[in-house]
């Protein structure tokens, strides 16, 4: 399987796991001493005098030199700022931590220029070291931090730009890690109130059921025997199907023939109930009973809510990528003010999380009928 270079990065770049770490920060300091290098060599190229010998000598010094500056700052700044910013909200210590590296800095700066001019001849060292011989070498330590030589030119022109780029890495790291756990966050959090939705369905369909059979056996005892058949098959898909997040479309299929067979069962002949399955289920997935409250919902509003003949008709049409259902309902003379369901509701927020931008439900009523049509972008096949 081809790799994907994207998720190759994010892991680079958030992954706690040690041998994502060492790429990580390999590559970061890397870079930053190869910036350091070339500054550097570009400064050594200035030189009157200069050789291939001491351009490399000057620039590998200078590098091992600012890049362990760079590199001890790194660190100061990283740690005040995960134990006192991220954590306890304490800028002092930022502030503290950010004038001590500055001090520090700039004694190693003056260090280095005094460092420098014993190890090279002033032939072989830069035009800058040339010009400035005699104010640094004049300059006391304790006025090195407040120095414009040192501060402007070297501190901040140089040995900033590399903390900076190295402080900025870490920065778009952290700034990452906290976007995608607060990512995951939220998917947990979505998880969670689909499994809390899931398991209200289960008693909430077999509430309305059991009325079912509990009618049955009050005006038509001969139909108890059939209907608690019927609802067996029903517990049981409900009961030990239903626990994953997806079940084959197939089974989905069975459990609603099922539900409007029990319906069937229930009620008279003056009662017209058609069910028609179009297309091939094959091995689609959906998530299960999501389908069950719109065909619920056209038995109680449409049928159960009426005293007079009435009629649900459910089309459900499969190709290889869309499924339609489509319910379709008489509607009763005299209205009953329903306000929207458990299980609408329910089945709104689940058609929400698992196919985001791939359903849509309309419906349509007038004074006759009650249409509700679901179309949703099939899983791909179970394998």
């Amino acid at each position: 399987m081809r790799a994907n270079p994207r998720l190759f990065f994010y892991r680079v770049l958030i992954n706690s796991d040690p041998s994502y770490r060492i790429i990580r920060y390999g590559c970061m300091w890397t870079t930053a001493l190869l910036l350091i290098y070339r500054g550097f060599h570009f400064l050594a190229t200035t030189a009157p005098s200069s050789t291939q010998e001491s351009i490399l000598g000057y620039s590998l010094l200078s590098t091992a030199y600012f890049g362990l500056l760079t590199i001890g700052a790194y660190l100061v700044i990283t740690t005040i700022t995960h134990r006192y910013i991220l954590t306890k909200f304490e800028f002092s210590y930022f502030i503290g931590g950010i004038c001590l590296t500055h001090l520090l800095a700039s004694e190693l700066v003056l260090i280095h220029f005094n460092l420098f001019y014993a190890l090279f001849p002033l032939p072989q060292l830069p035009r800058l070291y040339h010009i400035n011989e005699t104010h640094v070498k004049t300059l006391s330590y304790l006025r090195a931090p407040f120095d414009s030589v040192i501060v402007w030119l070297f501190s901040f022109s140089l040995f900033y730009n590399y903390l900076l780029y190295t402080v900025s890495f870490k920065v778009f790291k952290d700034l990452f890690s906290i976007q995608n756990r607060k990512t995951e966050l939220e998917k947990e959090v979505i998880q969670l109130e689909f499994n809390f939705l899931k398991a209200q369905i289960n008693p909430h369909f077999l509430f309305n059921t059991l009325n079912n059979v509990y009618s049955f056996a009050i005006r038509s005892p001969e139909k108890v025997a059939d209907s608690i058949l019927k609802l067996a098959d029903l517990m049981r898909y409900t009961l030990y199907e239903t626990s994953e997040d997806r079940v084959l479309l197939t089974k989905e299929l069975s459990f609603l023939n099922s539900y409007v067979d029990l319906q069937r069962i229930r009620y008279d002949e003056h009662v017209s109930i058609e069910f028609t399955v179009t297309g091939t289920a094959t091995h689609h997935l959906i998530p299960p009973l999501i389908l069950i409250i719109l065909v619920e919902n056209a038995f109680k509003h449409g049928i159960e809510a009426s005293a007079q003949e009435s009629w649900v008709s459910i089309q459900l049409s499969i190709d290889s990528t869309n499924l339609t259902l489509r319910v379709e309902n008489s509607v009763p003379r005299i209205k009953k003010t329903v306000s929207p369901g458990l299980g609408l509701k329910n089945m709104q927020k689940r058609l929400a999380y698992s196919y985001p931008g791939k359903h849509a439900l309309t419906i349509e009523s007038d004074p006759a009928h009650y249409l509700v049509t679901l179309t949703i972008t099939l899983y791909e096949p179970a394998l």
